[in-house]
Parts: C-alpha cells; sequence; structure tokens
C-alpha cells in the first residue's frame, strides 16, 4: 500500500546520460513513499524545469559534469532560489575530490556510481527522516496560524484584502458580510503597516514566513486585545493593520515594537496613516502608512561610497584582487547597514550605475547587469557577485598603451582629489612633469575626453551619490565635490545630468 501523496518524498533527476536517468527512475519507482516527479539531462534545463514546476521537489540527484551548467555551480544556483531543496550529488570515484566543494555549498548526501538499489533506498530513506524532522520543528507556529483560519476569519481576511487592493466592486459585498466582523463598519479607524527587518543572507523565504506568523502573533495579543481591529500578513514580511479609534493607541504599539525584539527576537518597523471615517475609507489610510514607512526607512539608506572608490582605484589600475577585495566589502558593507530588499536594491543598482560609467571611461564593453527584482536576497547578492566577477576579469585584460601610466596617475589623483577646489589642467601636468598641451592630447587619445571633462564628469557622479544623503544641503554637496559656489555647480550639474540637483534630489526614484 503506497503513502498518502502528501507522505510522499518528491525527487528530480539530473544527468547527462540517459541510461542512468532511466536507471535511477526505474529503482525508485520502486521504493514506496518515493516518486520522480521529473529529468533533466544538464543543470540549465533542470533550472527551466524548476521554474516551470507547480511545487518544487523536495530533493534533486544530480551530476557533477554536465553541459552548459555543471553539477556544483547548478546546486550552487538552487541553493540561492529555492534554500528548502536538498541536494544530492551522484559521481563516479574519481570524482570525489569536489567533495570538499560539495560539502561548503552545503550538499547533504554525496552518492557514487555505481549504486546498488539497498544502497540506494538507505540514503533516500535518511534525507526523509531529515526533512520530516525539519518539518516538525517548523510546523507549530504554522498549524497555529491554519486552525485560526477558519471560515469565518477566511471571509473576514478575504474581504478586506479586496478591499485594500480595490478589487470589490461595491461597498455592499462588504456590508453583506458585516457579520464577519468583530466591529462596526462605520466606526472611525486608523490603518497601519508592520514591517519584518530582520534581514540577511541566512534566512530563507520560510524563515521569513514564520517572523511573519509570530509578529502576528504578538500584535493580536498586544495590541487588539485593548481594542477592535484587524491585522493580516499582506506579503512575507509585510503586515497591515487597522484599529478602531480615531488616533492610534500608541502605548500599545510601542510595546508591541518593543516586545517584538526583546521577546521574539525580531526588529520591526511600523507606521500609521491618517484616521478613516469607517472601513471602507480605510484604504488611503493605509497608503499613507506605507509611504510614511518607505520615507523612513529611505531616509536610513546607506551606500557604501569608500568601497566603491576603492574599487574605481583598483580597476583603473588594473589590480584584479584588490578589485576583488573591495567588492566583497561592498556587499558585506550594504548588506550589514541596510534592512529591506528595497534598500538592497537601490545600493546594488547604484553601483552597476557606477560601473557602466567606469567601465565607458576605460573603453571596456561593460556586461549586461543582471536583472535582479522579484528574487530573493541570495540569488540576488549571487547574481551580483558574478557580474562583478565578470567585470573584474575584463579589467584584468587591459593591455598597457602609450602614454597610459601617465594618464592612470594623473586619474588617479582625480578620483583622490576631486573635491579639491584648485585642481586644475595645469596642476595635473605638474604631477605627471609634462606640458598641458601633451597631458590633454594623451588622456583624450585613451578616453575620449580631456583632462578637465573628464574631472567634471567624476564630480557629478560623486554628486549624484551625496544627493542621496537626504541631511546633506546643495551647497555643502557642491563643496564636496569640488565648487566653491553652488551655483556655478547647480548649472554645471544641470547641464550635464538633464535636471538640476533640487530636482534631482527630489525625483530620485526617476533619475537614480
Amino acid at each position: 500500500m503506497h503513502p498518502k501523496e502528501e507522505q510522499r518524498m518528491n525527487i528530480l533527476i539530473v544527468d547527462d546520460e540517459a541510461i542512468i536517468r532511466k536507471g535511477l527512475e526505474r529503482a525508485i519507482g520502486q521504493f514506496d513513499g518515493f516518486r520522480v516527479v521529473g529529468t533533466a539531462d544538464d543543470g540549465e534545463s533542470a533550472l527551466e524545469w524548476l521554474k516551470s514546476a507547480d511545487a518544487p521537489p523536495d530533493l534533486i540527484i544530480t551530476d557533477i559534469f554536465m553541459q552548459y551548467i555543471d553539477g556544483l555551480e547548478f546546486i550552487e544556483r538552487v541553493s540561492g532560489q529555492y534554500p528548502h531543496i536538498r541536494c544530492a550529488i551522484l559521481s563516479g570515484h574519481g570524482e570525489f575530490h569536489l567533495a570538499q566543494k560539495a560539502i561548503d555549498l552545503k550538499v547533504c548526501r554525496y552518492i557514487t556510481k555505481p549504486v546498488e538499489p539497498p544502497e540506494l533506498f538507505s540514503v533516500l530513506d535518511g534525507i526523509r527522516e531529515e526533512i520530516r524532522k525539519e518539518r516538525t520543528r517548523y510546523a507549530d507556529p504554522l498549524r497555529m496560524e491554519q486552525l485560526t483560519a477558519n471560515a469565518t476569519l477566511y471571509v473576514r481576511d478575504k474581504l478586506l484584502s479586496d478591499l485594500l487592493e480595490g478589487r470589490l466592486v461595491s461597498a455592499s459585498e462588504l456590508r453583506d458580510f458585516a457579520g464577519c466582523f468583530p466591529f462596526s463598519l462605520d466606526a472611525h479607524f486608523v490603518g497601519g503597516v508592520v514591517r519584518v527587518c530582520k534581514y540577511g543572507m541566512d534566512l530563507s523565504q520560510r524563515d521569513m514566513l514564520l517572523y511573519s506568523v509570530a509578529v502576528k502573533q504578538l500584535f493580536t495579543e498586544v495590541v487588539l486585545s485593548g481594542t477592535a481591529g484587524f491585522v493580516m500578513i499582506k506579503e512575507t514580511g509585510t503586515l497591515v493593520f487597522g484599529t478602531r479609534g480615531a488616533q492610534p493607541d500608541w502605548e500599545a504599539l510601542d510595546s508591541f515594537g518593543s516586545l517584538a525584539e526583546s521577546v521574539l527576537g525580531i526588529p520591526i518597523a511600523f507606521e500609521t496613516g491618517e484616521t478613516a471615517h469607517g472601513l471602507l475609507e480605510l484604504q488611503p489610510s493605509l497608503a499613507g502608512a506605507v509611504d510614511r514607512l518607505e520615507s523612513r526607512i529611505n531616509e536610513h539608506f546607506f551606500f557604501p561610497l569608500e568601497q566603491v572608490q576603492q574599487l574605481r582605484l583598483a580597476a583603473r589600475a588594473g589590480d584584479i584582487e584588490e578589485m576583488r577585495v573591495a567588492a566583497h566589502a561592498f556587499i558585506h558593507t550594504l548588506l550589514e547597514h541596510n534592512f529591506g530588499m528595497e534598500l538592497v536594491l537601490q545600493g546594488f543598482y547604484k553601483l552597476i550605475e557606477s560601473m557602466e560609467g567606469l567601465l565607458g571611461q576605460l573603453d571596456i564593453e561593460c556586461p549586461k547587469p543582471p536583472q535582479l527584482l522579484h528574487l530573493p536576497l541570495p540569488s540576488v547578492v549571487d547574481y551580483m557577485e558574478k557580474w562583478l566577477d565578470s567585470c573584474i576579469s575584463l579589467c584584468g585584460r587591459l593591455k598597457p598603451r602609450p602614454g597610459s601610466d601617465m594618464v592612470h596617475k594623473v586619474m588617479v589623483h582625480m578620483e583622490e582629489n576631486y573635491a579639491d577646489h584648485s585642481l586644475s589642467l595645469n596642476s595635473l601636468a605638474e604631477r605627471v612633469s609634462v606640458h598641458p598641451n601633451y597631458l590633454t592630447h594623451m588622456f583624450r587619445k585613451q578616453t575620449g575626453l580631456s583632462c578637465m571633462q573628464f574631472l567634471a564628469r567624476l564630480r557629478m557622479e560623486k554628486a549624484k551619490l551625496l544627493l542621496h544623503e537626504p541631511d546633506l544641503k546643495i551647497c555643502e554637496i557642491a563643496d564636496r565635490v569640488g565648487y566653491g559656489n553652488p551655483l556655478y555647480f547647480s548649472s554645471y550639474f544641470k547641464k550635464w545630468v538633464g535636471v538640476n540637483p533640487t530636482d534631482y534630489k527630489d525625483g530620485l526614484g526617476t533619475y537614480a
């Protein structure tokens, strides 16, 4: 008798040898509780299969050596995009030297070819038991969440979701189910949003869901025990709430925020909107809360400018090892100082913009930037690391040209001293002991720009980065990038960027 469907362990087999794929599929098909849900002949095909699958497998068994994407790279991508899927390597005895890399990638088993059915069953049974224990460990909070989702709560949350996302056809739809709400639909309400701020590369989507559930339960106990209202998970890591009354209960909300961090170990941020005159008017209140929270979060955005500077200087010197150190430091610093995917993406996109400009100056064709939206954090970091590595490799292939040492010295000096108001063509020429006309000729030959054009563009790039700092005034930014006269800076900025600094700062989402 076969186990129930939900107790089966679903397996994806990836191997470029058809005879091995079929042999494994046939052997596993004879074991109770295991099912092969798909096969692929290389890592690339397997990734496509995962994207289109209705449900991910519990386990992937993959060979190491395959075309296009080898087994280790495939496992690395799977670990980033699907951290809950376990991976086992199937390979020959002679390839066991790769086991250390497999261990680093947290591969759960290393199976050597040929494998006999009893041995294969023992391996699969062990993995299944590990999965069962892990699911049991995480089941209680989720089960509590599921048990509270009775028919009334389901209808209420569905109506609220439709209301907040503008899907209700008419107000009468809400009033038809007024009995599902433990409060009057015409009472005053205050809408709010809660953001889970526990963030890091080691957190999976399931971890974030568990944190969200715990925060929801705490909100119910601390805030909704004293006032009527609701709280619901809008998306993983983000909750929305509504509390009855013309004003928020700040004492309860502050207690909720404090307990979330001190008791649950989950730092949160929350904001409220304006008072809504009835539940039907709650949507604008929530929208205002979201805007306030995003503004507050963006005020704390930290961009690792020092690490970008080190990366740019190392690139001009063709020092690939120093570039790798600076790139790693940039990613580490960005993740350490910012919470929320929006800020991490903002930092990466600013780095991409800076690197594209730099490679253009070095006459290097920039690799196509990665698409980072709608990816989990580990995948975002993985794609950025690979893109940066491609940029670094290209910089390492630069061949010196006549006068390149001189031009490089001048570029480095400008990178390090662009804030110096007295920086001029004559002072740059004196630094490398050549005539200003000769320096201009050689500089333009290698970069397509004169020294002063290059300096102006460099200053504009630095100014654009500084304009993200909310506390800096335009006159302070002008001084920091080498312009003593703010009016002259503003006119020059508009010439290069297309808008004046104030408009750029007000519309960063458009121009950055």
